[in-house]
């Protein structure tokens, strides 16, 4: 449970109160840090309140929804907290994000200010610039929030076409903070990591339970957040003793060898399906949470054992669970006439209690669906919401997950709408019709392939008139972030269909190999690059402009290209490195200009690595 308040805030109900009773309980505490430029409580207060009187100052009226347009930082949070107590609610925007998508959620939220820095892009008319200035608007008083008040919006896929704003209240919130601070025993000597996705909902749980408990959160830079080994050191140089890591890095973390004495002492994942345990006892707990953006961040969670190979193992479940519920979660497995499901039965997941959200803004069609009256709750109003999510319930409590019940999808921890895919690349002019679809493969991973047909009755409507394949990837990246473009576009004269008319996603042709018909690698980089990509591929050859994640590579595999490419050629690579650069050609030149950088010349390699390892 939150500790009592301080005076400051007896009568508080919002998230934002507890932060500042932490605050006046310990002003000279450290709350952020960021690049090694602290923050205290008390500065942290009073940037957040001369925020909080700037919006009001402006008109914001208290209660509507404010666009925070900033990147991971101390300015970022504090931008959040004083949209709070101004007693409205925040909505993160990710300035990288394309213009359209963030124009589209500013508009459909009906955010009614803008706060951003010029350190994030050029400000927009209208927009309000964080303001560094504490003695702003001294006289203007604060409005209190109450429970049933937002506390933020947060946009996920749709399957309309658009992204859902999911509205999240202090009630909400709050429920997960008290049982964050119960299950992980916070406490103001902690130090939290920032490193999630910005505008996943699982950012915020790396902040409020800690600023509520007067712990410290450090934010980590851009690079560090996308590399496994970056990470690992930066947890352990750092002392970070609870850090949450996004679910691509997740995997090859528990693969790491930790010391003993490193101050973490848990490690928290989720966001997608866990496939690993670790394999060795480590210094820390590690933690896998399960919840959609719907039910407040996290619905389940459980302490992932380790796994040594023994007799115990094979007899086990083959993925780690999800865990057990939270408190503030009904958990409910229920077939399709909503009626419970037996022990160890397959069933849709439906959660009820106090983490369930509000429902979608300005959708009450699909909260009304979505969302329904609570038939094993006593509480008035209460409800359940419907996840599409299936899962068994194991004899321990625990839950297994077992996949998705629609077209949705996670990839690489990102959660995907696959009909809001289609419907985007529908809106192209020479498409008529498009599904996407999920493709599972050995060598391939798991990657999104999106289908396209001509627009029908159209005279000379045929394949030719389909845009490229990249075209269709330019068309997308303006209306949404990377992580939803598929890996591969397959041009289908017509979709097929069941006789009952519906898409027939079976008899979708499995995509052609594409593999570039670029020149071989020719340079002692490139060479040995491609060894190294072939060798973590599994493949015979790769020429010089094949793109890694349009071959098979996907960021689990690129962790592996990359760790090697440090191995052979000593410099510093990340996986943004790869993400930007993607083909053989691309990577080495990237790999020589920092071989001049450092040394000052290229040096001769003798013969190319086997697989990507150093030569015997």
């Amino acid at each position: 449970m939150l500790r009592p308040l301080r005076p400051y805030a007896e009568q508080a109900v919002g998230v934002h109160d507890h932060v500042l009773a932490a605050a006046l309980a310990n002003p000279t505490r450290v709350a952020i840090s960021e690049a090694g430029v602290d923050t205290d409580y008390r500065r942290l207060e009073r940037r957040a309140t001369a925020l909080a009187r700037r919006l009001l100052h402006a008109g914001t009226p208290p209660r509507s929804v404010v666009a925070v347009r900033m990147r991971r930082s101390t300015d970022q949070i504090v931008a959040l907290l004083g949209t709070l107590m101004a007693g409205c609610a925040f909505l993160v925007i990710d300035p990288d994000d394309p213009e359209e998508r963030r124009a589209f959620m500013i508009a459909d939220s009906g955010a009614a200010a803008v706060v951003a820095r010029a350190a994030d892009g050029p400000l927009a008319p209208g927009e309000i610039r964080l303001d560094q200035e504490e003695e702003f608007g001294r006289g203007i008083d604060l409005p209190a929030a109450g429970g049933n008040d937002l506390a933020y919006v947060v946009y996920t896929s749709g399957t309309t076409g658009v992204p859902n704003g999911v509205e999240i209240t202090h009630d909400n919130l709050l429920s997960f903070i008290q049982w964050t601070l119960r299950a992980f025993a916070v406490t103001a000597q902690d130090r939290a990591g920032y490193a999630m996705g910005l505008t996943f909902d699982a950012a915020q749980s790396e902040i409020w339970p800690y600023l509520a408990a007067g712990a410290a959160i450090e934010v980590v830079d851009a690079t560090t957040r996308t590399s496994p080994d970056l990470l690992r050191r930066w947890l352990i140089d750092r002392r970070i003793t609870i850090g949450t890591v996004p679910m691509a890095l997740a995997e090859p973390l528990l693969s790491a060898s930790w010391p003993e004495d490193i101050a973490l002492r848990l490690m928290l994942t989720g966001g997608d399906v866990l496939r690993a345990f670790p394999k060795a006892v480590f210094p820390f707990d590690f933690i896998n949470n399960y919840g959609p953006s719907e039910c407040t961040i996290a619905a389940t969670s459980g302490l992932v054992p380790v796994r040594d190979g023994t007799e115990a193992d094979e007899s086990a479940e083959t993925l780690p669970t999800i865990g057990w519920p939270i408190d503030g979660a009904d958990i409910h497995l229920l077939d399709e006439a909503m009626q419970p499901v037996p022990q160890g039965v397959e069933g849709e997941i439906w959660i009820g209690g106090r983490c369930v959200g509000r429902g979608y803004r300005h959708r009450p069609a699909l909260t009304a669906a979505k969302f329904v009256p609570d038939p094993f709750s006593i509480r008035p109003g209460a409800r359940l919401y419907r996840t599409g999510d299936r899962a068994r319930r194991l004899d321990t409590g625990e839950f297994a997950f077992c996949g998705r019940t629609d077209t949705q999808a996670k990839i690489r921890g990102v959660r995907i709408e696959l009909d809001e895919l289609a419907v985007c690349l529908q809106r192209h002019p020479a498409i008529g019709a498009a599904v996407v679809s999920i493709r599972e493969d050995d060598t391939l991973g798991r990657q999104l392939i999106a289908y396209v047909a001509p627009v029908p009755g159209d005279t000379g409507a045929t394949l030719a008139t389909l845009p490229t394949p990249e075209a269709m990837r330019s068309f997308l990246e303006r209306h949404l972030p990377r992580s939803h473009i598929p890996a591969q576009f397959v041009a289908l004269a017509a979709l097929p269909m069941t006789r009952n008319g519906k898409i027939d996603r079976d008899a979708l042709p499995a995509p052609e190999s594409v593999r570039s018909a670029g020149r071989a690698p020719e340079t002692e980089t490139e060479i040995a690059v491609a060894e190294i990509v072939t060798g973590v591929l599994e493949i015979d050859d790769v020429s010089a402009e094949d793109d890694f994640f349009l071959i098979g590579g996907h960021s689990l595999l690129a962790t592996q290209v990359v760790i090697q490419c440090r191995e052979v050629f000593e410099v510093e690579l990340t996986l943004r490195d790869l993400f930007e650069t993607p083909t053989v050609e691309g990577l080495a030149a990237e790999i020589d200009a920092r071989l001049t950088r450092s040394h000052g010349f290229v040096p001769d390699m003798e013969a190319p690595p086997q697989h990507g390892l150093h030569a015997p």
